[in-house]
């Protein structure tokens, strides 16, 4: 990498270069909904919310791109960058006007993508290797209000036989404070102190009788629990509820006075504008005194033992002439506050914890996990964020998932719904996730009233068992995946790489990869191609150099060349790579095989392999597993744990996992 920053000429509002190099393509920038391939276009790296259909704008930006022609660009500065990628031998950056009116820092990545991303995550941070049960399955509803609702979700898993590791709760709060559990009763203290678990009484509570007794019994069935939250001093329409009336003028009247959150230029609190949470002040994470203050709220949901946080929203920084405590201004607030605010509470949460986001910035990935915020459950929002993943791994985000088939508006068609899950079922993340219907942002006719995207819902609503059937076949296919997804995690940290990673990324020199928007690799050893349109019975798809084998029944195929495939209801297509290897755990051999979602364990640690090769497992067991195979045999070199492996050679006549 090399420092170009001198190369910059300042001009009337900022800094610029001219970049003249010969180049195919651009990824990167963050999580892109519009498009993978940004070249042809002009962008602005701002972070922006913008409650569905995204097109052009994120809710994560990364002054950061990569080419595959040798060379990327990463500006280290939370400011406002332009790139003119119009022209086709001639980059253009801008890098508006900081505040201490100094040009930051600018890097000319070189090498090949995967060295050009790991140039980028060595000058930010490496994606955190977060705990294993990130992995697992996720649900979460909006409409889940009380303890009765999450009782009947965990009857509902159980019932059905699904399987989880992860259950968010957003209406936890009384929306009020919007840190007290909704139904206790409190003293009501001053602002500059905090309520602690021992003084909070459930008894009178028609929500949450005993939070405590519900989190535990969530850890005993092997589920952790998140709860969300947004970062305001609610005020005005933001005070939902009507119990802790006075708590919430003390806090607020205390904030006022000192001042303990984001200013405007005289000194007054900021207030949020437009959007969303209009009219609340925020806190200022660079203030350590109002950081402190913040956090003595929360402090006894560590107590309550939740496992983390849902960090919603942050990006409620609208004007360049607020201030900070630490000199910075909005100029540099509009992409910076959603890390300060996300990174903060993900120091707050601690190592056994985590975040679970939304908006942030180029560090995000080394504390966050990311989902890719609000859709609608329509064709056009699925292939949108599906875009947004693959653009998110180009810029090392690892950790990351979408809501399952959109999360709000009409319930998903029965084949939406199917083909989401497919997918999700290959991401790190797999949620499904819904809004509530009081929100009026979905219209439903006749008596179905329950908004859930959860499997056993969609099925009702549909009459469809086939639905609950095969849906449930791919949670348990997501577990067969976990020593794969786990040991990318732990790559993840090493190289910068995502998991999901644009076909340009692994095939750099094939130019027929980069415009490719329905197709990704899993790391190295798998492609996968999701269903991204209604009523189709076959799709193309490309298939890079090499050799590939459909994971679920070994058909071969040769690349380079595209194919005209038939595809199935029953899965996604999905392709091993030859001599590349593919961990699995599965029971009695079989994918789609219920092998429970205990994490500590495998019920048959199992190597999907082909041609030949070698390759090195480590996991979070202790295990270390060195393998080696040839056209004729499989030999394992090292094992520390003796842990009881099995090889399937897929490129073998009697492949058969189904």
């Amino acid at each position: 990498m090399k420092r170009i920053d001198n190369l910059f000429t300042q001009v009337d509002g900022g800094f610029t270069y001219k970049l003249n190099k010969p180049y195919t393509a651009v990824m990167g920038l963050g999580e892109k909904f519009d498009s993978i391939n940004q070249k042809g276009k002009f962008l602005r790296c701002m972070v922006k919310e913008k409650c569905f259909y995204q097109g052009e704008f994120t809710y994560l930006s990364m002054p950061y791109f990569l080419t595959p022609d040798g060379f990327g660009i990463y500006v280290d500065t939370y400011v406002e960058v332009d790139f003119d990628f119009t022209i086709d031998d001639q980059i253009t950056i801008f890098c508006h006007m900081p505040t201490n009116g100094k040009m930051p820092a600018c890097y000319l990545l070189e090498g090949t993508p995967k060295q050009i991303i790991y140039e980028f995550r060595s000058l930010t941070s490496m994606p955190r290797i977060f705990p294993k049960w990130v992995l697992g399955a996720w649900m979460s509803s909006n409409r889940w209000d009380n303890e009765r609702d999450v009782y009947e979700q965990l009857e509902n898993n159980e019932k059905y036989q699904f399987l989880h590791n992860v259950l968010v709760i957003e209406r936890w709060s009384d929306l009020t404070t919007h840190y007290l559990i909704n139904g206790a009763k409190v003293p009501v203290k001053n602002g500059d102190q905090y309520i602690t678990l021992d003084e909070m009484d459930f008894s009178p509570s028609k929500f949450y009788s005993d939070p405590k007794k519900l989190v535990d019994e969530l850890h005993k069935r092997g589920i952790r629990v998140l709860f969300w939250l947004v970062p305001i001093y609610a005020q005005g329409i933001n005070i939902e509820g009507d119990t802790n009336l006075q708590q919430v003028e003390n806090d607020n009247n205390y904030v006022k006075q000192s001042l303990e959150c984001v200013l405007n230029k005289d000194n007054t609190p900021y207030l949020i504008p437009h959007t969303w949470c209009i009219g609340s002040m925020i806190p200022d994470f660079t203030d350590k005194v109002g950081s402190k203050h913040w956090f003595d709220r929360f402090s006894y949901l560590l107590d309550l033992g939740i496992d983390g946080f849902k960090t919603d929203g942050g990006e409620f920084v609208h004007e360049k002439e607020v201030k900070f405590s630490d000199g910075t201004t909005g100029i540099e607030g509009q992409n910076a506050y959603p890390e300060q605010y996300t990174k903060a509470f993900a120091d707050f949460a601690g190592k056994d914890r985590i975040v679970f986001s939304r908006s942030g910035g180029q560090n995000s990935p080394s504390f966050s996990v990311i989902w890719a915020g609000d859709q609608e459950s329509t064709w056009q929002e699925y292939r949108s964020v599906i875009k947004a993943g693959i653009s998110a791994g180009a810029s090392g985000i690892n950790c990351w998932g979408y809501d399952i088939a959109g999360f709000s508006g009409y319930l998903p068609t029965n084949e939406l719904y199917l083909r989401a899950v497919q997918t999700a079922t290959f991401l790190p993340v797999m949620q499904w996730h819904s809004d509530p219907v009081a929100n009026n942002r979905c219209d439903f006719s006749g008596e179905w009233k329950i908004n859930d995207r959860s499997p056993w819902n969609m099925s009702a609503f549909h009459k469809d068992e086939s639905l609950l059937e095969i849906t449930r076949k791919h949670f348990y296919l997501h577990y067969n995946l976990m020593p794969y997804l786990y040991s990318l995690m732990l790559n993840s940290n090493k190289t910068g790489l995502s998991s999901i990673r644009a076909l340009m990324v692994e095939f750099f020199d094939d130019k027929n990869t980069y415009d490719i928007e329905n197709q990704f690799m899993l790391g190295d050893a798998l492609m996968v191609c999701p269903i991204v349109n209604d009523y189709i019975s076959s799709r193309e798809i490309y298939f890079p150099e090499g050799e590939w084998y459909d994971l679920f029944t070994g058909e071969y195929h040769f690349g380079k060349a595209s194919k005209i495939v038939d595809i199935k209801r029953d899965y996604t297509p999905v392709y091993v790579r030859r001599n590349f290897c593919l961990p699995l755990n599965l029971k009695d051999g079989k994918l789609f095989s219920n092998a429970g979602n205990d994490l500590e364990k495998y019920e048959q640690l199992t190597f999907i392999i082909s041609g030949e090769g070698t390759f090195n497992f480590v996991d979070d067991l202790g295990n270390e597993i060195e393998i080696f195979w040839t056209k004729d045999s499989e030999k394992v070199i090292k094992n520390t744990k003796d842990e009881r492996v099995c090889f399937i050679r897929i490129d073998s006549k009697n492949y058969n996992v189904l």
